[in-house]
């Protein structure tokens, strides 16, 4: 969250030597050529908005998806820990279960922010899928759906990689960019001297730009914004996995 800090400055700063610029070598305010310039404004005010507007929706799609993602990962957990329960010699494979989710939470959910995932809990989904087969086969109904459901979590950590790194095309931010700077600093090709009205213009118009732009470079990967995503599916599944010790002793017995 420092950019955002920095950024807000440089565009300050900026704006600052513009108007110290224009009231120094400006002219007065003269209407010759202020048509086309207005007209320019607006153009690219509202190609901004609209963008902004779009981008606004693609990422908001993108934070749903992710939620799913990690609700389904969080039941597949759930009925992985149910499947393996009743199999002997399970213990092994239940506290891998439940590594693996604190180390989720833990681990993973602080760098999905950087757009990565932690090696550790790689290797403990690896340790418990090792785990899996050295289980006896038993029940060979129960040990098939048990590794059926540790695929389909190796499957959705692989997809809660691919969204934490996921974000807008560059199209998008090239746009919005382009079209923000065009808002900005049209009305100063006209080289006016600064008046109160103008100054509180610039001053709207900046704002808004850049509001837009820091807006949706926050929100434009689905785990960029703390809270976004909820991991709070994992921690109901810590909680299920309890219940399920309570009704299924870790050894296995019915």
């Amino acid at each position: 969250m420092a950019w955002v800090f920095w950024f807000v400055a440089i565009v300050v700063v900026a704006l600052f030597a513009v108007l110290t610029w224009l009231r120094r070598s400006g002219r007065a305010d003269e209407e010759g050529g202020a048509g086309p310039i207005d007209f320019a404004v607006n153009l690219a005010l509202a190609v901004f908005l609209v963008v902004v507007a779009y981008a606004v929706v693609l990422c908001r799609d993108a934070i749903s998806a992710s939620d799913a993602d990690v609700r389904a990962e969080s039941e597949s957990l759930v009925e992985l820990y149910w499947a393996v329960a009743p199999l002997p010699r399970s213990s092994e494979v239940r506290n891998l279960v439940r590594s693996y989710t604190a180390q989720t939470v833990e681990l993973d959910w602080p760098r999905m922010r950087e757009q990565s995932l932690d090696g550790r809990t790689g290797v403990t989904l690896d340790s418990l899928r090792t785990a899996m087969l050295r289980l006896p086969s038993t029940d060979t109904e129960l040990r098939a759906e048990a590794l059926a459901r540790a695929a389909e979590v190796s499957h959705a950590r692989a997809a809660r990689a691919d969204n934490a790194t996921s974000g807008l095309e560059p199209l998008f931010m090239g746009s919005m960019i382009i079209s923000g700077l065009l808002v900005i600093a049209l009305p100063w090709a006209l080289r006016r001297r600064p008046t109160v009205p103008s100054v509180i213009a610039d001053v709207v118009r900046v704002a808004t730009v850049v509001t837009g732009i820091v807006v949706i470079q926050l929100i434009s990967h689905p785990y960029g914004i703390e809270g976004a995503v909820d991991p709070g599916p994992l921690k109901e599944a810590q909680v299920r996995f309890d219940q399920i010790d309570r009704l299924i002793p870790s050894d296995g017995a019915a």
